[in-house]
């Protein structure tokens, strides 16, 4: 396949309206070039963040007596000033992290990077509101506003799946928040491929920007699936762009995602296109989501790779690591950060960088057109979970009292599913996250998404028969409370006493018909939560997984469970006493 050529479109304008023009911009430069000055030496260093400069109390109150329209003016105003205040802040904050702006040099660029997005559109709690993509194309235009023409946007992949807003519509409304936010490059993710390959051309096929895949490859003609590489000018600089995924794919997505492609090494790959690269490019950069440690193995393999932006290992790297000539970036996760390299080029090598991560908090500005299609698009998920999407015949029983007590119907089917989609020979699910019931009648995807509305994930765990029963035991441990670590079963029946002591009280267990064998490997099916040890099951923390991956950031339990009623339209589960309590 050839490879793909982009020039960078004008800077995007900022979301500030009009009042944040060229004077606001100036100002910044201003502000940051005279802390630098009086601050450090000259020349590219890394600084320290400098907190936001703190607002002054409001002016004074309006003379007692004032009408209250004439109030109601006032208090408009002082909002509005309070508002371009703070987004003034915020812009000068960011200004300052950025260190100095003033004019540069025609061959320095700035690279923005991201990864491991999964699809994370809204803002998250970490540690305070962190975050969404209307947050990180308000920090980029200010990055692009600070570097004109100057400014590479590249996302590390893992970013079209992993939340209901994504998921819902295929990605759709990922790609088309990217190309307004501007991104202008991304690698293929093992979880991108997990609406399957197809899917993901169309993707690809939406998108203004390359999603790029050199080392992959259609298994019958042996032709590249995706462009291998794309070619930027930015700042006076053509910078080649390459783009990887992991040969962990077929594992780590479902292997009928990728069933028709295969996963070439990496190294393999860039030892043939990193020369024919640097024949063409000022600067070669590697868009690689093989984790951090198989980028370090390919900065010291592959010589002539001028930067790695990372993902796939959500490694947090607060400042650049260089292994050998290469400059090696990663961002963490989920949009908690905005990376920040700055690039001085001269004679075709890098002579000076400068790299930070930028904290994506809720005093940082956000891009107000990007967070109003957010918005349409979460308008169209409210009304998307309006939709039947099955039926079932009887009362589904998700009550508190009884999901966390005994045996249940609903119980039953969301563990039969679980078992059935992984292939397993058991499955576990707690029934604290079984939130509530579904009458007999039409089933709504909204429906599903009550019963479910946790972001635990499905995964495949191998585990040794004495861990099963231990697992077991535990899980009836404190019963009669109604525990949410109560486990609803499949593929296999239990006999409990509550009146002997905790650990004591398993009295039988049969495995597909068969006593359970302490010393018997068995493949479990469960959610992410068991897995990491959850309400305490540090017996299902597992080193062998054989459905999803140790990441645990697969399909969302909610989506399996809801895909099961669209292909089953019609459900009638039975509680068929594979809990037996014996008094």
């Amino acid at each position: 396949m050839s490879p793909v050529r982009f020039r960078l479109s004008a800077p995007r304008p900022t979301p500030f309206g009009t009042w944040v023009p060229e004077g606001v911009r100036v100002f910044a430069r201003l502000i940051a070039v005279s802390f630098v000055l009086k601050r450090a030496p000259a020349g590219l260093r890394r600084r320290q963040e400098i907190p936001a400069p703190e607002r002054k109390n409001c002016s004074k109150n309006p003379r007692v007596g004032a009408g209250r329209d004439r109030f109601r003016r006032w208090r408009r105003r002082r909002s509005m000033r309070r508002h371009r205040s703070l987004l003034l802040a915020a812009v000068l904050t960011l200004a300052l992290l950025l260190g100095s702006v003033g004019a540069a040099a025609a061959e320095e660029i700035v690279i923005v990077h991201t990864n491991d997005f999964h699809a994370r559109l809204e803002p998250i709690d970490f540690d305070g509101e962190r975050g969404g993509i209307a947050r990180l194309a308000g920090m980029v235009n200010v990055i692009r506003s600070l570097y004109p023409d100057r400014v590479l946007w590249l996302d590390g992949g893992d970013t079209l799946h992993g939340t209901t807003v994504a998921n819902l519509f295929f990605g759709v409304s990922v790609v088309d928040l990217y190309n307004q936010a501007g991104v202008d490059a991304m690698a293929a993710g093992n979880h991108d491929y997990n609406y399957g390959a197809d899917v993901l051309l169309l993707r690809a096929a939406d998108a203004d920007f390359p999603i790029l895949g050199a080392n992959t490859f259609y298994k019958e003609s042996g032709e590249s699936f995706l462009p291998p590489y794309a070619f930027f000018d930015v700042g006076g600089l053509r910078v080649a762009v390459l783009g990887f995924s992991p040969v962990t794919t077929p594992v780590t997505t479902h292997p009928k995602n990728v069933e028709a492609i295969y996963f070439e090494d990496p190294i393999q790959v860039a030892a043939e296109l990193v020369p024919q690269l640097r024949e063409q490019a000022d600067l070669v950069v590697v868009l690689s989501h093989i984790g951090y440690t198989d980028d370090v193995a390919l900065a010291q393999a592959v010589p002539g790779i001028d930067v790695i932006v990372g993902g796939h290992s959500h490694t947090q790297l607060d400042e650049p690591v260089v292994v050998g000539d290469t400059i090696i970036v990663q961002a963490n996760e989920y949009g908690k950060y905005v990376g920040f390299l700055k690039l001085v080029v001269d004679g075709g090598r890098i002579v000076d960088y400068e790299g930070r991560l930028l904290p994506t908090t809720a005093d940082m500005p956000i891009d107000a057109a990007v967070a109003a299609s957010l918005a349409d698009w979460q308008g169209q998920l409210s009304e998307r979970l309006g939709v039947v999407i099955g039926e079932t015949a009887v009362d589904l029983d998700g009550e508190r009292g009884n999901v966390r007590t005994k045996e249940t119907n609903l119980g039953n089917l969301v563990a039969d599913i679980m078992r059935e989609t992984t292939g397993a020979d058991v499955a576990l699910t707690n029934g604290g996250g079984i939130r509530a019931s579904i009458p007999a009648g039409p089933v709504t995807l909204g429906d599903v998404y009550t019963v479910l509305p946790f972001d635990n994930t499905l995964i495949g765990i191998e585990i040794s028969g004495a861990q099963l029963l231990a697992a077991l035991e535990y899980g009836v441990s404190q019963w009669p409370v109604d525990w949410g670590g109560f486990l609803q079963v499949s593929g296999l029946s239990f006999a409990f006493n509550p009146n002997n002591p905790p650990g004591e009280r398993v009295l039988s267990v049969t495995v597909g018909g068969r006593p359970l064998d302490p010393d018997a490997v068995y493949k479990v099916a469960t959610n992410d939560f068991l897995a990491s040890g959850g309400d305490g099951y540090d017996m299902l923390v597992s080193d062998s997984y054989f459905f999803g991956s140790e990441r645990m950031d697969g399909d969302y339990l909610r989506d399996v469970v809801a895909a099961y009623f669209e292909t089953n339209p019609t459900v009638a589960p039975e509680v068929e006493g594979r809990i037996t309590i014996v008094e």
